[in-house]
């Protein structure tokens, strides 16, 4: 019989984040394996998994790193599994994992933009997808160590469409606190609205920050940029509005004024991840950030220039690199 208050992990796609997550539930106790790839993932394999950063040091030994790079070598499955993937990995990854994925287990998404949610419950039904809004900050210093850089506010859980186990989300949840990742259960509408809340922040910095090369804290330094990041926000609500999305906000002034004044400061000194992508020759998510949201607007016959003006140099500058991928 299958013990849900006693989850078995799979971290699925074993990158900073989900290295992050794998090693401090493992840390605590939980039964995790890794799936994963690349440099990084095969100096875990070899000499362990190191963590540092703003959450204190930690390791899991090589002998302890229960991982594999085929997820079809995996025998048995998983009560839960973190889909840690880049957006755009996110169809062939779910499809890949929903098979390794107990009939009343959950897949969470622990991954940034827009459709995520849709498309893993494509694969493994509306009832067993959860989705998570993760907004600290993470990074491989070097292949086998992950560190913490920013942490802007706690990670959040929800069931986006319909009620999945939820014995096992808290089980999940409580895990997810005592390894210390502040993590919190909060509604299906609080999950969604977290979610575009989580989009606006990254639309705003991570194309901008990619481009010029520089922190956040650069962006909102001058008065060029912020105006460029005021523009992407307010193209981001006028879809929001036709979407009949709800956010704590009232307008887009109310949040830029909160982006300021409260999301920005924490993380200043970080450099976006899609930055960190443009530098290694990868593919970045920005589909599924302001790319999605120029989608929206032609099905919505609406009209978002900032935003679709960054996505057009973001596909030119990832395209000027030698792919790794």
């Amino acid at each position: 019989m299958i013990d849900f208050a006693k989850p078995k992990y799979l971290v699925f796609g074993t990158g900073a984040l989900g290295s992050v997550f794998g090693g401090l539930l493992q840390e605590n106790g939980c039964d995790v394996t890794y799936v994963g790839r690349g440099e990084h993932f095969k100096a875990v394999s070899e000499k362990g998994l190191e963590i540092i950063g703003i959450w204190g040091e930690h390791y899991i030994s090589a002998s302890q790193v229960k991982g594999l790079s085929d997820s079809t070598n995996i025998s048995g499955k998983f009560s839960v599994i973190l889909l840690c993937v880049k957006s755009m990995h996110t169809d062939t990854a779910a499809s890949q994992a929903a098979k390794l994925l107990e009939e009343n287990g959950i897949m969470v998404s622990i991954q940034n933009g827009l459709d995520n949610w849709e498309t893993i419950a494509n694969h493994v039904g509306e009832n067993r997808t959860v989705g998570a809004r993760v907004i600290f900050g993470a990074e491989i210093t070097e292949p086998g160590v992950a560190k913490v850089t920013v942490i802007a506010d706690k990670v959040l859980l929800g069931e986006p469409f319909v009620p999945v186990n939820r014995s096992l989300l808290e089980a999940v949840n409580e895990d997810l606190n005592r390894a210390g990742i502040p993590t919190g259960l909060v509604s299906s509408e609080d999950i969604r609205s977290a979610l575009w809340v989580k989009v606006l922040y990254n639309s705003a910095l991570n194309p901008l920050s990619a481009i010029l090369e520089v922190t956040y804290g650069e962006l909102g330094q001058r008065q060029e940029t912020r105006e460029v990041m005021r523009k992407v926000i307010k193209e981001i609500f006028q879809v929001m509005v036709k979407k009949e999305v709800r956010v704590p906000f009232k307008d887009s002034d109310d949040y830029y004024n909160f982006f300021m004044e409260k999301q920005l400061p924490p993380t200043v000194n970080h450099h976006s991840s899609m930055l960190q992508d443009i530098t290694r020759g990868r593919q970045t998510e920005i589909d599924a950030l302001n790319g999605a949201i120029s989608q929206y607007a032609i099905e919505l016959s609406t009209e978002t220039p900032y935003n679709d003006f960054l996505t057009a140099l973001i596909r030119f500058k990832q395209i000027r690199r030698p792919s790794n991928s």
